[in-house]
């Protein structure tokens, strides 16, 4: 599929290039024109429409194998291979020369400093592939889903069943909203994160509204938690609940602080998570307190404390 195409400008340079398929991965040559904001490549020389355009404003950078350190890389010639990465996609190239190759990495990376996002972090980008089949269809039966449900579905005049609805469509605008690249299985994870958070949004009962909360943590979790991490994390969001119910400040702190707890570095020692608690703590009294006495002695302690957990870490 193309990205959007940019305004056209001054071709930079021109020539045959083999390009890399998106569904099969398939290499086929084709004639490729460079202006400062695209990527133009064409079935032959002399097409008077391209093929394809890849957006440069879109651009994250050009990548070589020597650059990314990648264990595989999509060329046998990896010298003479390089990958234009986007927002949306990356798209492989080979030549035939050395020298020309060079010429088109320099050019290509000259015009995404100019005009995209460039960025060194190559282990974030997006695959060298399309959007999925299964991908396209979950997102656009979402996206009709929400379109359908705003417009037709009128108030029931029942604040749970209006609530359903409500986060029905919030559900189906985030999977739409969704980045194409993202796993089925942390789509699922979002839809039912969605949906729990809907309970928690439209039922009045503190006791569920602070269930469902530990439900969405868990189902939201990182699949790399252990047990106790997971214990923990449905403990603070259980603690922080009941601080949100009882309007206790202190409460819903503590709850805060032992959800960071949870997911804090698994390698940390006892002391450096215990100032990283205190820290916590100070900064959530600092941040709910207007005394200017309590905001002062509080903030003392988080810097404290994290001068404390800095030094720790150091010296873990």
């Amino acid at each position: 599929m193309a990205e959007s195409a940019p305004p056209t400008g001054d071709t930079i340079k021109e020539g045959f290039l083999t390009k890399q398929g998106g569904g099969f991965r398939s290499w086929k040559k084709r004639w490729c024109v460079l202006k400062e904001s695209s990527m133009n490549y064409y079935v032959k020389k002399g097409d008077a429409k391209p093929k394809n355009v890849i957006d440069l404003t879109k651009g994250r950078g050009v990548r070589t194998k020597d650059q990314c350190s990648m264990e595989s890389w999509p060329c046998a010639d990896a010298v003479l291979c390089f990958g234009i990465a986007t927002s949306s996609r990356t798209w492989f190239f080979y030549g035939s020369d050395g020298n020309d190759v060079k010429e088109w990495v320099q050019h290509l990376q000259g015009c995404i400093e100019k005009v995209g996002s460039p960025t060194n972090d190559w282990q974030n980008d997006v695959e060298g592939k399309p959007e999925s089949a299964m991908s396209k269809v979950f997102r656009s039966t979402a996206k009709q889903a929400a379109k359908t449900a705003q417009s037709n579905i009128p108030s029931t005049g029942n604040k749970y069943a209006d609530g359903a609805v409500s986060t029905g469509l919030t559900a189906a605008k985030n999977q739409a909203d969704a980045d194409p690249n993202t796993s089925m299985k942390d789509r699922l994870k979002m839809a039912g994160g969605d949906a729990v958070t809907g309970v928690a949004d439209t039922v009045d009962n503190p006791a569920l509204s602070v269930a469902a909360n530990i439900a969405k943590d868990q189902i939201e979790a990182d699949d790399d938690l252990s047990m106790k991490q997971r214990l923990a994390l449905a403990g603070g969001s259980a603690v922080e609940g009941v601080g949100e119910v009882t309007g206790v400040d202190a409460v819903g702190i503590a709850g805060g602080v032992i959800k960071d707890q949870a997911t804090a570095d698994k390698d940390a020692s006892l002391k450096e998570r215990l100032a990283i608690g205190v820290g916590s703590a100070a900064g959530g009294i600092k941040d709910s307190n207007d005394d200017a006495l309590v905001q002062g002695i509080a903030k003392a302690v988080e810097k404290g404390a994290g001068d404390l957990a800095d030094r720790y870490g150091q010296s873990s």
